[in-house]
């Protein structure tokens, strides 16, 4: 486990709104009175649950919303059952205790959201003063509720397997990081990608230092252990190849987007290896720089991909 200088930075505390037991406990018969009519009470349910998500207009709205309760009553129930926010809450005011360490100048949410959404939605977003969480996207890997067809379409098992309530804090964190240095989309070339995925991930592990390095990439623990002991034919065939300088986008996305295993490195490793590769290289940056440095992160973000590459003596 590696240090914590922010451990003893002063505490987060975030206010919980659970909207998901608002919108389920809601009396039926009364829905419009109770909610449409009142869209400022909820705002987060008027104006992106129903609106945003649900596409529900003005036009058919009642029937809409109780079509969608009445859909999702069994989901409610399961969440209530895990109850994932008593665990997560405190992990998340960890979380954004450790990120105000080091980004104080991000402005932080002034409460989280608890919500219960499409099936085919997203598990977290970030709004003007919320961190709001979709309990939907996090009912445990087994859930009978991600084993239809049509919902692995959208997420098949080597994504939902992580659909866990131990994942909540993890993909906060990985939104939070997007918000605050959004990665490009333009390729640069496979080492420049690789090492901007890693100075995300050395961060995500800085402001979730409890979690466990499988979890933070997404792999199985088989995935992770078969890639490490990979690293070196890993790096070498990548050299062999020439693909470290590439800018061939079939490359890059082969190294770096999620996949159940690699077309380059068999059934046991993950699809994007890359990840890890680039975040060993950063990591051999770092441990050369002094501890203040080292804590820096805003400056390792500033710091370019290619001086990184040519400093850190990566030899796996």
């Amino acid at each position: 486990m590696q240090n914590n200088p922010a451990g003893n930075a002063q505490d987060i505390i975030l206010p919980m709104e659970r909207l998901d037991q608002v919108l389920f406990k809601l009396d039926t018969s009364r829905i419009k009175d109770s909610l449409l009519d009142s869209p400022t009470r909820h705002p987060f349910i008027s104006e992106v649950l129903l609106k945003q998500m649900l596409a529900i207009d003005s036009n058919n709205n009642e029937a809409a919303l109780l079509s969608f309760l009445n859909a999702y009553r069994p989901v409610y129930t399961a969440v209530q059952k895990l109850n994932a926010p008593a665990t997560a809450h405190p992990q998340l005011q960890t979380l954004f205790k450790n990120l105000h360490y080091y980004f104080p100048d991000y402005p932080l949410p002034k409460k989280i959201i608890y919500f219960i959404g499409p099936l085919e939605g997203f598990g977290n977003s970030i709004g003007s003063d919320y961190m709001a969480i979709g309990l939907q996207m996090f009912l445990g890997d087994t859930s009978t509720w991600y084993q239809s067809e049509q919902f692995q379409k959208y997420f098949p098992p080597y994504i939902s397997r992580n659909f866990t309530p131990h994942f909540i804090p993890i993909t906060a964190a990985k939104n939070l990081l997007q918000d605050i240095a959004p990665n490009s989309n333009v390729t640069r070339g496979l080492i420049i990608e690789m090492i901007e995925l890693g100075k995300r991930h050395y961060i995500l592990k800085k402001i979730l230092p409890q979690s466990i390095d499988a979890d933070l990439f997404g792999y199985s623990a088989a995935q992770y252990a078969a890639t490490m002991n990979a690293e070196q034919d890993i790096w070498n065939y990548l050299l062999k190849m020439n693909f470290v300088y590439s800018k061939d986008p079939k490359v890059t996305s082969q190294l770096l987007s999620e996949g159940p295993f690699s077309l380059y490195f068999g059934n046991e490793i993950p699809g994007n290896v890359g990840v890890l590769i680039g975040y060993q290289i950063v990591k051999s940056w770092m441990a050369q720089q002094s501890e203040q440095d080292q804590s820096n992160l805003i400056a390792l973000l500033q710091t370019p991909a290619e001086k990184i590459f040519a400093e850190s003596k990566y030899k796996p």
